[in-house]
């Protein structure tokens, strides 16, 4: 978000970075799953919606800075161990999600959102479930079967399938929020004014 004032950028981005840390602070445990319900998922669809690839990214990895020192940022938890713990894998993927949503979200409610709310907000849901729920699985669950001593069906098992519905559910609410506050979006006016800012270099051409 190149266009916006420093000031503005880190304001955004601490912003969101709260909003993970207060959705990692919300958890339902699962029986003796090591994986629990969180909320942190909805949180970096978010950020990588509202604020972009970049900045996106950037939100969610000042909350891992922050808690590798020691901060209780994630899950009330701090500390470098955090980062190679039984629900690391997914904790990895979280900012790659972010940059990913960002770059594709934008694109959509700008191209098609004011035209046909009904295929953007499909659109929208499609990205958030391929990249923001089942993109996190390719990261966290190797690394709980490795952590955890765990088998692929065994690791499905306590920290896929149960997560599966209630990632459909925050999902829809994620894309029904892009859509309705897509006027008010960061990373639609950064791409408006890029545009803007390209049209007369295409009209010399």
């Amino acid at each position: 978000m190149s266009s916006m004032s420093p000031l503005r950028r880190v304001v955004f981005i601490a912003l969101f970075a709260a909003l993970f840390v207060l959705f990692s602070a919300i958890q339902i445990q699962f029986g003796v799953s090591p994986v629990p319900f969180t909320l942190q998922t909805m949180a970096v669809a978010l950020a990588g919606a509202f604020l972009g690839p970049r900045d996106g990214f950037l939100s969610i990895l000042l909350v891992y800075a922050l808690a590798a020192t020691g901060l209780p940022m994630i899950d009330g938890r701090g500390g470098l161990a955090l980062f190679a713990g039984a629900t690391a894998g997914f904790l990895w993927m979280f900012p790659i999600c972010a940059f990913i949503i960002g770059l594709i979200v934008p694109r959509i409610l700008q191209t098609i959102g004011a035209r046909n709310k009904t295929l953007a907000f499909l659109l929208v849901l499609t990205v958030m479930e391929v990249v923001g729920s089942l993109l996190t699985y390719v990261g966290g669950i190797p690394w709980l079967m490795h952590v955890a001593g765990m088998s692929f069906e065994k690791a499905m098992v306590v920290g896929c399938y149960p997560y599966l519905l209630p990632d459909l559910l925050k999902n829809v609410v994620v894309a029904a929020a892009a859509i309705a506050l897509r006027p008010y979006l960061p990373s639609l006016r950064l791409l408006r004014r890029k545009g803007s800012s390209a049209e007369p270099y295409a009209r010399q051409a």
